[in-house]
C-alpha cells in the first residue's frame, strides 16, 4: 500500500493493539457498519469522494467503498496504521488536518470521522479544523462511544478521553457551526456486557485491549455477533446504546 507522506508521522492516543485486532470480520466492525446503513441516504453516492481522517487500518475505507462505489481517501498520523491498510480506489495520506494542506481544504464532498473525536482533547477546534476539508453542504459522519458512565479502563487503554451523548453532540455541532442532520444510539444489546466488560477488565494490566475488546472463544463471538445480526435487522434504532452516529452538515 503506498502512503503519500504529507506531514510527519506523530504519536496518536490510539493504542496500536486495537489495530491488530480489528477486521472486517469482527463482529463490533460489522456491527457499526449496518448502523450507519440505516442512515443510507446520508451516506456518500456512487462516484463522490470522502474524506476519513483517522482511518487507521483502512477497514471502513474498504466498506465504504465496496459497498456504496465512492471514493474514500484515507488520513492518519499513525503510520504504522496506514500501513496495515489494503489497497484501494482512494489514496491514503500521512497527513495532519491542522496543517490545512491547500490542496485539501474545501475539496471533498463529505468527511468521515469514526471513533476519532474521543480521542481528541480539544474536540471543537478540530472539528472545525477537519469541517475546512469539506465543501460547504457536505456531510460529516461521525461516530463515537456513548455514555461516561460506562467509561472504563478500557477506554483508558484505547486513548478514549471521554464518551458522548447525544445532547453533548448536539452541543458540539452548536459550537462548531455545523448544522445536524441526524443522531442516534446504536449497540443497545451490549449495554449489559459493556458494563459487565468496565469491571471485569479493571486492571487487567497491558491485555486490557485484547480482554476488552476481542472475543475470548468461538462462543462468545457466536453470541455476540448474534446480538448484532438481531438489532440489525430491527427497522427501529434504540433511544440508548453504547455508540453513537451522528451525521452534520457543513454550514459555510
Amino acid at each position: 500500500m503506498t502512503i503519500e507522506k504529507i506531514s510527519n508521522s506523530e504519536l496518536v492516543s490510539m493504542h496500536d493493539d486495537w489495530f491488530e485486532i480489528a477486521d472486517q470480520n469482527h463482529f463490533w466492525m460489522q456491527w457499526r457498519w449496518n448502523s450507519l446503513l440505516k442512515s443510507e441516504k446520508y451516506l456518500p453516492k456512487k462516484n463522490e469522494t470522502y474524506l476519513e481522517i483517522g482511518c487507521g487500518n483502512g477497514i471502513a475505507v474498504d466498506q465504504f467503498e465496496n459497498n456504496l462505489s465512492c471514493i474514500i481517501d484515507g488520513c492518519d498520523l499513525n503510520e504504522k496504521a496506514l500501513l496495515l491498510s489494503k489497497k484501494s480506489t482512494g489514496r491514503k495520506f500521512l497527513y495532519n488536518i491542522f496543517d490545512q494542506n491547500k490542496d485539501f481544504v474545501h475539496r471533498y464532498d463529505g468527511l468521515i470521522l469514526l471513533d476519532v473525536i474521543e480521542h481528541i482533547k480539544d474536540d471543537i477546534s478540530f472539528l472545525k479544523v477537519a469541517a475546512l476539508h469539506s465543501k460547504v453542504g457536505g456531510k460529516i459522519i461521525i461516530n463515537v462511544p456513548a455514555y461516561q458512565w460506562l467509561y472504563s479502563d478500557y477506554d483508558k487503554a484505547v486513548g478514549h478521553i471521554r464518551r458522548y451523548s447525544a445532547k453533548d453532540l448536539r452541543q458540539l455541532f452548536k459550537d462548531t457551526g455545523l448544522e445536524e442532520v441526524k443522531i442516534y444510539y446504536w449497540g443497545a444489546l451490549l449495554i449489559p456486557i459493556a458494563i459487565i466488560r468496565k469491571f471485569i477488565i479493571a486492571g487487567r494490566g497491558e491485555d486490557i485491549i485484547k480482554a476488552g475488546f476481542k472475543p475470548s472463544s468461538k462462543l462468545e463471538n457466536f453470541i455476540l455477533t448474534s446480538l448484532m445480526k438481531i438489532e440489525s435487522l430491527l427497522p427501529f434504532t434504540f433511544p440508548f446504546g453504547t455508540s453513537l452516529i451522528a451525521i452534520a452538515k457543513v454550514k459555510n
